[in-house]
């Protein structure tokens, strides 16, 4: 749009003049002095957002807005929207998918997406709007460690795959679909995984993906699951071997290390023949959790843990022996056998002279299995 200025003839006066200022298309010029001119003006009087539209129209921008529906055929195949501006665009029903149509009625307002053709007419697309605002949505969550979409994986390419996430088609490198190396890049292809967006690529004009980061999410609740459950035997895959032991991946997105000497005979031996490879399927229990990152685990048997019983066969009241093994400025610790020890607080120790290695008889009071913790008084 180019702004002209004008004079405009208000009545029959030739000398009752008045000039204007009008925003018209580029190359087009207005010439007029009828008395009228100044109201039809008026009505022309179009706002900054309208004059904005207008011109991306006029110059084959595509833009998404809302609009208004003003015609729906008989048959439901077209329709028109009034989109607040110069132009009033066409919609092909045929186009759209029927669960939207079927919702469609005049008087109703709904984002479109609007192009221009190639000779001139004024398109607008239900669908395509819909398919702006997911982009966005997912563009706005790049760099979010808090939200996630669920992805299909569609195919797989030079350099990674193609995951259709809602409808829109985005990048996802080979190396982070998982967690570790894939041992089969083809078993992603065709599965539902979660993705998170990481950055939008210039080059590929697409969203690049990744499913490892989600998969980095969920370790720290994985990690309390296997807390809580550490002596349920685990099935994983291998994900790499060295002379030193077998590293397996579980629980979706944990890794850990059995070591040689926790291996059992017939992985051993395996081992020692080349014949273990990654994806190969392997149980085993979980020994230790030094960090999220650092796992032990184990082919010989769950962990062992001394403290397991320990509230069976020593109850409250129960009168039995212990040999103290520490006297601090709050009490004295007993232990009953190895590894297990209570502690008879200062309160109750009364006038007992205790050394340590003194052998003694003890009231159990309390025994808490999951703290660790005994209470005990001298009998």
């Amino acid at each position: 749009m180019t702004e002209q200025e004008i004079t405009i003839q208000l009545s029959d006066d030739p000398f009752d003049t008045k000039t204007v200022k009008v925003q018209v298309p580029h190359g087009t010029k207005l010439m007029c002095n009828e008395h009228y001119a100044a109201d039809v003006l008026g009505m022309y009087n179009l706002t900054d957002p309208i004059l904005q539209k207008t011109q991306l129209t006029e110059d084959r921008i595509s833009y998404t807005t809302r609009g208004e529906i003003t015609f729906i055929s008989a048959d439901r195949t077209r329709a028109l929207i009034d989109t607040q501006s110069k132009h009033t665009a066409f919609c092909s029903l045929l186009k759209e998918p029927d669960y939207i149509v079927e919702q469609l009625q005049v008087g109703i307002e709904i984002d479109v997406k609007i192009k221009t053709s190639n000779t001139g007419d004024v398109i607008a697309s239900i669908s395509d709007a819909i398919m702006e605002v997911k982009l966005q949505e997912i563009k706005d969550a790049i760099g979010n460690k808090e939200v996630g979409f669920t992805g299909l994986v569609k195919e797989l390419i030079h350099g990674g795959y193609w995951v259709d996430v809602a409808g829109i088609k985005c990048f996802m490198p080979g190396s982070l679909g998982g967690l570790n190396k894939l041992h089969d890049f083809n078993s992603l292809v065709g599965k539902e995984i979660v993705v998170m967006p990481i950055t939008f690529s210039n080059e590929k004009d697409t969203i690049v993906v990744s499913h490892r980061e989600y998969l980095r999410t969920m370790i720290p609740t994985r990690i309390f699951e296997l807390e809580e459950n550490i002596k349920e035997v685990r099935t994983g895959f291998v994900t790499g071997s060295t002379k030193f032991g077998v590293f397996a991946q579980f629980d979706d997105c944990l890794t850990g290390l059995i070591p040689r000497v926790e291996l059992d005979e017939a992985t051993q031996r395996a081992l020692d023949n080349k014949a273990i490879n990654p994806g190969d399927e392997i149980t085993f229990w979980a020994k230790e959790i030094i960090s999220e990152k650092k796992i032990i685990l184990s082919q010989l048997g769950p962990k062992i843990d001394i403290w397991d019983g320990v509230d069976e066969k020593y109850k409250p009241m129960m009168i039995t022996k212990g040999t103290v093994t520490k006297i601090t400025s709050y009490g004295a610790f007993v232990e009953l056998e190895k590894g297990i020890s209570g502690l008879i607080h200062k309160s109750k120790l009364k006038a007992a002279n205790l050394t340590k290695g003194d052998v003694i008889d003890i009231k159990i009071g309390s025994v808490n299995v999951s703290d660790r913790k005994i209470t005990m008084n001298i009998v």
